[in-house]
């Protein structure tokens, strides 16, 4: 949700420096331009060399090319979402505010983000030179050593992430002086209309309505660039990428010289600025801002004094006040890491946030889907795609009763499918859509209702982006040795069951109002239908080429990316001729890089907050205060010589099928909390906001219950589905009442049915998890079985297998699954599920590997299972053999 971004026009005394943004924004747009350019043509290269075989020693680069392009473009982008306002928050609050109040606290906020901008910025930047530190530290060792060879300094491109939130910061702190004006000033202006969702706003390339001296800066600010990156390992790649962007920004002033006489722009765009600050509002203004910074410093170096509950509390009312998310999240993290606590000694900036650099977000090989997928979506919804898809859906179901509400489900489900943002769907596929259900005579609370909900379809879909996303973070996740980790090509196909329930529930609706109401249906024309399916033919052809490639397994994410990229591209530009390279791919490949600059910035400052819950073991924690309940306190203090935590005795009354007495204490329970608990983030965080910060938190939980991850991963999508339409905040509502000009209040009764629908959806995807399991081919690990306890030294998160099921002899490195390995590789490897072949007899078994099953204790001991009361391990072994050394 776009939050309370700063909304205040600049101030009129300060417009050379806006000229000055606005032409380090122009090169920013022309340099992402160039950057994303790159990325797909060695993605779809590089895939379509591994799918023939074909060996080439400049693609065998393309994954380096790929991952360090989509930092690039992801934080330039982070940079002009800041300038354009488009960052991603919560505001649940700040808009109920008065006018002066409200802008006098997005000030505020504004500010606190500039500041924790700045803190990553210092603290990623000094991770960085430690690494050339490292590096040089390492190549005199090995020049002394008389040893040859290249030392890798990717990590250099790296660099780009304190730069990006240094300009973050920089423009958010601009911002605030903005606000502080206008809320001094006392100026009640309109909101401004997003761009994105405005249907009236003609936009055009940002070098088309550059001036000559914005588009001079953007060149000096790239000649900077160039200096900057001069004698690193990245000078080749980026002087590349700086000669291409320098070319994109002096052709077409070369060519209005020629066409126009004049270098002016042929498109002006009329800046406007605030009226009516006098040198005292600009003072105060100013002052304001300074004061934020100074008690903002006074607070950081008191942090160790200030208990961790006021710290959290501080950033949660500056989210809920619109502080940018990144800010709650980075700024939360930075404050745990710098106070310290009784698990985790207090870090220094670098230490803390080294996490980012590393495979949990820079170096993640996954991360080039998401803006990939994002282009794809955004050539569609820029192109004439929603008029082909409802001409088909049209032709073909225009006969049935509600003939046209089902073309709007159908149609508003393959759009988000691609286009990733619900807000996108309800201006493209409603805003086509409503007039006409209007005029066949459709209720108009079911046709408002219907537009509304059809942004909120098809996020269950590959490649919808917030899947991937989901993918991503919950892939991340520490798992125990026997439970398999999310992989993302599997949870993309997760969701289509669920997906098709939820749709054909919805199209019963209509067909039930389209009866009830007797609406007008329209004849099935032949001749119409092989028109429109002929019209639509290359865009049908992708969902079944995309799918087909990802189930057979052809396809990896990143493949399947780079092929509908480049698809999309060339169908739209080549074929339909909607789009022109030079008009309309200049200004669409920087809108949606917006949107993956505000993912990131996200991903960036979740990491460091995770890799603090994870040290903190705050899943843990969390864990035992909802489970541990009084027979779980009481079986740990009878068996506290074999037991150390609650959390273990919580496991060892599961494998028993008792309760533990706590909050939640069976599968249904959680369950049913999460989903109440998901509906109310639904309406408060948007969807990436959701992920990033509750993913972390509910895993440990789910997996103690035995709750497959990739039904998990789908359930939580269907909650915040809804969470789109919930009232009061649901964000679906606000933009369409921006659309369709109607007050928000108004479409609360309008959506109870279609909330209503979507809940039977959710619950029998709940309580009937085959629906996912069964689609993704994926099953978890079988929990440990009931007769063996744990040892006495075992970790509380490690399941320890059945005797009969050990292999005889494991690899010393089976305790976790190696880097990027799947679980299916790691269970071939490791025999974890009992299901391949032991090693053979002459192999050695590892000092950690289980007994034998003569080894294991009989099953006519009927209190073998577990320790009696006060029973020590020893005793517990010397009468049942757990261990294999009874006589």
């Amino acid at each position: 949700m776009a939050g309370a971004a700063p909304t205040a026009k600049p101030a009129a005394f300060l417009r050379p420096l806006d000229i000055v943004d606005r032409g380090i924004l122009l090169a920013e747009t022309t340099l992402c331009l160039v950057v994303v350019g790159i990325m797909v043509l060695f993605a779809v290269a590089a895939s379509a060399a591994e799918l023939f075989g074909i060996q080439n020693v400049w693609l065998q680069s393309a994954s380096d090319v790929l991952l360090h392009g989509t930092i690039w473009a992801a934080f330039l982008g982070a940079s002009f979402a800041t300038r354009e306002r488009r960052h991603l928050a919560i505001d649940a609050f700040g808009r109920l505010l008065p006018d002066r109040v409200r802008r006098a606290v997005v000030a505020t906020a504004a500010t606190f983000g500039a500041i924790v901008a700045f803190a990553l910025a210092s603290g990623i930047y000094q991770a960085l030179l430690d690494q050339v530190a490292k590096v040089h530290e390492d190549a005199l060792h090995l020049q002394a050593s008389g040893i040859t060879g290249v030392i890798d300094k990717s990590f250099e491109f790296q660099f780009v992430i304190p730069a990006g939130f240094v300009l973050i910061g920089a423009r958010l702190l601009l911002h605030a002086f903005h606000e502080w004006l206008a809320a001094i000033a006392g100026t009640n202006e309109p909101e401004p209309i997003p761009h994105a969702l405005d249907p009236e706003v003609e936009r055009v390339a940002p070098v088309s309505e550059a001036s000559p001296i914005e588009i001079g800066i953007a060149l000096a600010a790239l000649v900077v660039l160039l200096v900057l990156a001069w004698g690193s390992s990245v000078m080749g790649p980026v002087s590349v990428g700086v000669v291409l962007a320098a070319v994109a920004l002096t052709v077409p002033l070369v060519l209005r010289k020629r066409r126009g006489g004049s270098y002016a722009a042929p498109v002006v765009v009329a800046t406007r600025h605030a009226v009516g600050a006098g040198a005292r509002e600009i003072a105060l203004a100013l002052a304001a801002v300074v004061v934020v910074i100074v008690g903002s410093w006074a607070a950081i170096e008191k942090i160790p004094s200030i208990p961790i509950a006021w710290g959290v509390a501080f950033f949660a009312v500056m989210a809920l006040m619109g502080a940018p998310l990144f800010s709650f999240l980075g700024g939360l993290a930075l404050f745990l890491w710098t106070h310290g606590s009784e698990t985790v000694p207090a870090m220094s900036l670098p230490n803390a946030v080294e996490d980012v650099l590393g495979p949990h977000f820079a170096r993640m090989s996954v991360l080039p889907t998401i803006p990939v997928f994002t282009l794809a979506g955004y050539l569609m919804s820029e192109s004439k795609t929603p008029q082909r898809m409802v001409r088909v859906a049209r032709a073909f179901l225009g006969f049935a009763p509600g003939g046209l509400g089902i073309v709007c489900v159908l149609a508003s489900a393959f759009f988000t499918i691609f286009s990733g943002a619900s807000g996108i769907t309800i201006v493209a596929i409603g805003g086509l859509l409503l007039p006409a259900l209007l005029k066949d005579r459709y209720p108009e609370k079911f046709s408002l209702g219907l537009v509304t909900t059809g942004g909120a379809l098809g996020i269950t879909f590959p490649p919808c982006l917030p899947l991937i996303v989901y993918g991503i973070v919950a892939g991340l996740q520490e798992m125990p040795p026997g439970k398999e980790r999310l992989a993302l090509d599997k949870f993309l196909l997760a969701g289509i069951r669920p997906g098709l329930l939820l749709i054909g529930l919805l199209v019963v609706y209509c067909i039930i109002v389209g009866i009830r109401s007797k609406l007008p249906r329209s004849r099935f024309d032949a001749k119409e239908a092989r028109a429109a399916l002929w019209e639509a033919k290359w865009e049908l052809f992708l969902p079944f080429f995309l799918l087909g490639g990802l189930v057979t397994g052809v396809f990896s994410p990143i493949t399947a990316a780079a092929f509908t990229a480049f698809y999309v591209l060339v169908i739209e530009v080549f074929l339909y001729k909607d789009l022109s390279l030079t008009r309309d791919l200049p200004r669409i490949v920087p809108d949606s890089m917006v949107l993956v600059g505000a993912i990131f910035v996200k991903l960036c400052a979740a990491t460091v907050l995770t890799f603090y819950f994870v040290q903190s073991q705050t899943a843990d924690r969390l864990f035992e205060a909802l489970t541990c309940g009084p027979p779980a306190q009481e079986y740990l203090a009878a068996h506290s010589d074999s037991l150390a935590t609650c959390r273990e005795a919580v496991d060892a009354l599961a494998r028993h099928g008792k309760s533990a007495g706590g909050i939640i204490d069976s599968p249904l329970t959680f369950l049913l909390a999460l989903n109440v608990f998901l509906l109310i983030v639904g309406m408060l965080m948007d969807i990436f906001s959701a992920i990033v910060v509750v993913v972390p938190l509910i895993m440990g939980i789910a997996l103690h219950f035995d709750i497959n991850p990739y039904h998990l991963g789908i359930v939580f999508l269907l909650n915040l589905e809804i969470g789109y339409l919930m009232p009061p905040m649901g964000l679906n509502l606000f933009i369409a009442g921006f659309r369709f000009n109607r007050p928000v209040p108004d479409l609360y009764r309008v959506v109870l049915p279609f909330i209503g629908i979507f809940v039977v959806a959710l619950l029998v995807t709940t309580y009937v998890p085959s629906l996912t399991v069964g689609s993704a081919a994926a099953e978890t690990a079988h929990p440990p079985p009931s007769g063996a306890p744990p040892p006495p030294a075992a970790s509380a998160s490690v399941a320890v297998p059945a005797a009969s099921a050990a292999p005889s002899a494991s690899p010393p490195d089976c305790d976790e699954q190696r880097e990027n390995e799947s679980f299916d590789d790691f269970d071939k490897r490791c025999n974890i599920t009992g299901a391949h072949p032991a090693p053979s007899a002459s192999a050695v078994p590892s000092a950690s590997a289980a007994p034998p099953a003569s080894a294991a204790p009989s099953g006519g001991d009927a209190d073998c299972e577990e320790p009696r009361a006060n029973e020590s391990f020893d005793a517990f072994d010397k009468r049942c053999g757990i261990t294999g050394t009874k006589p």
